[in-house]
């Protein structure tokens, strides 16, 4: 490991994780130099309480979080490393390290930050699919918090187009949370990207989350918003957006709609009205021509089949008995009110029998279908309503 890494995490340490007082330190000072630095020097940057937490020149807690990261195979990017997203040097309060399992978003190519409620409705989890997707598909990277609800969503939608995305966690990356999002928290460390200022064991305290969100905006060129309350930790994350002067986007929510009405609050304060991928693409064409080719595609999830309205027919059918009904299923569990399956779809939705639940491992056995190839399909038809995750890595027929 490289000196300045060593001193890097020292002064991640010493100034303490998620302090503004790092950030500050190194927008004046490499990590060598704050480490050599005495209390005049660093009176010169920082008030007399922040200096103080300098002043421990100890090296040992670095030294053992180095060799945790390397046991583990976590990649520390420093603040002056040239893989460190130069955007996000350039915010007032940058994070000296960022703890990497995967890649780093490309500089220089167009990122979009989607972001949105945990208890999101079905219709904003086919939107947060939809934009990410389309936006993936067109030249954007897309970065995302992989919490529960739009999030999941907004990482779901590329990987369905075999594009992976990058998730900034509010723990170490070496945690995954929430645990069923486990298949994603896979496919990302190999494909994608896992990114932290906190080090690795750290846990998912409430408290890591606010601070979190400002790097998703910051690595940003964008942030959307899907659906939110008007006190949430996507508001925040949009607050951020404006304070780094990134471009804001808000899908409004309905009139009716008494909870999620955050979107709306901030297309009134000034975010780009957005109801179409097009509405983001001719903001960044400018700018990105070279890199953005628009490309739309559109997953609105289905209502399950139990709430449908049932067809209209001239004279009610005589009811079949239910032995009748099982062999029927279990000869050909046709998924009749979902919209046309491609083969390979068909072919993993046929493994189920109505209502059963199935571990990821048993789909495999059941299909032959390689799980790197597994999981996409699995994420496109949870979008379209013919199956829902269920206790991480276990999938269930609706």
């Amino acid at each position: 490991m490289e000196d300045h890494t060593l001193y890097t995490l020292w002064l991640l340490l010493a100034g303490k994780i998620g302090s503004r007082r790092n950030g500050l330190l190194l927008q004046a000072m490499t990590p060598q130099q704050a480490y050599r630095a005495d209390e005049e020097t660093l009176l010169r940057h920082l008030s007399e309480k922040d200096a103080e937490f300098f002043l421990d020149k100890d090296l040992t807690p670095a030294i053992k979080l180095a060799e945790e990261c390397k046991e583990k195979g976590i990649r520390p990017v420093c603040f002056h490393d040239a893989e460190y997203p130069p955007a996000l040097r350039e915010i007032s309060d940058p994070p000296a390290v960022l703890f990497c399992l995967g890649k780093l978003p490309k500089a220089n190519f167009p990122t979009m930050g989607i972001v949105g409620t945990r208890k999101c409705s079905r219709t904003a989890a086919g939107l947060a699919a939809t934009f990410s997707a389309s936006l993936a598909l067109s030249g954007f990277q897309i970065v995302s918090g992989m919490a529960n609800g739009v999030d999941t969503y907004a990482h779901k939608g590329p990987l369905i187009k075999g594009i992976p995305s990058f998730a900034v966690l509010g723990c170490g990356v070496d945690i995954v949370y929430p645990k069923q999002n486990q298949n994603l928290y896979d496919i990302l460390k190999k494909h994608g990207g896992l990114i932290s200022e906190y080090p690795p064991s750290t846990p998912p305290l409430a408290s890591n989350f606010p601070r979190r969100n400002r790097i998703i905006s910051g690595i940003s060129d964008g942030i959307l918003v899907v659906e939110c309350p008007k006190r949430s930790g996507s508001m925040s994350t949009a607050r951020y957006a404006l304070e780094q002067n990134r471009m804001l986007f808000a899908i409004p929510s309905a009139p009716d709609d008494r909870i999620n009405t955050g979107t709306n609050e901030l297309i009134r304060n000034g975010a780009v009205f957005c109801t179409e991928p097009e509405d983001i693409f001719k903001e960044f064409q400018p700018r990105f021509s070279q890199q953005i080719k628009p490309t739309v595609v559109r997953f609105l999830p289905t209502e399950k089949a139990a709430q449908s309205p049932p067809a209209e027919e001239e004279k009610k059918p005589k009811k079949p008995r239910k032995k009748q009904i099982k062999q029927e299923q279990q000869k050909n569990p046709s998924p009749a009110k979902l919209p046309s399956l491609s083969p390979e779809e068909e072919t993993v939705y046929r493994a189920f029998s109505e209502g059963e639940t199935l571990s990821a491992d048993e789909i495999i056995l059941r299909t032959g279908i390689p799980f790197q190839s597994l999981l996409p399909l699995l994420q496109g038809l949870e979008l379209i309503g013919a199956i829902e995750s269920v206790s991480g890595s276990q999938f269930r027929r609706i």
